[in-house]
């Protein structure tokens, strides 16, 4: 959620390029405190997950806080387990090799998401990328 301002911007370059971002929850606003808003958090936790399972390519930026991310890593390395190389995975950032799980051989490890773009061949036009440190 930190850093959902710079990702709402990402998306935006993103579906501007022709891609599809199947995750919504960037436009959304905090549920916090979760168990106040349960309906809605219901809600919105079927659909993360139903669009994890839809995604070709997972990114996961990492951070020092957090703890959605690794559930949403795990739903893909499971994904990947059933039906092999169905996503491609990486992980963004500095604190991409903080867990056990971070360091699953399917994952790909990349400094920015600049770097993502080019991996990916995506045109960036004149797109400044944010820094998510």
């Amino acid at each position: 959620m930190r850093h959902k301002e710079n990702l709402a911007k990402v998306v935006r370059q993103l579906e501007l390029q022709g891609e599809s971002v199947t995750s919504g929850w960037v436009h959304e606003g905090s549920l916090k405190p979760y168990y106040e808003n349960l309906e809605k958090v219901q809600e919105m936790a079927q659909g993360v997950v139903s669009s994890v399972l839809e995604a070709d390519i997972f990114v996961l930026i990492s951070d020092a806080e957090g703890t959605d991310m690794f559930i949403e890593l795990g739903i893909c390395l499971a994904k990947n387990k059933i039906t092999p190389d169905s996503v491609k995975i990486y992980i963004i950032g500095e604190h991409s090799k903080r867990s056990l799980m971070q360091l699953h051989p399917s994952i790909k490890h990349l400094r920015d998401i600049e770097e993502l773009f080019k991996e990916e061949k995506i045109e960036r036009g004149d797109f400044v990328f944010p820094n998510f440190s």
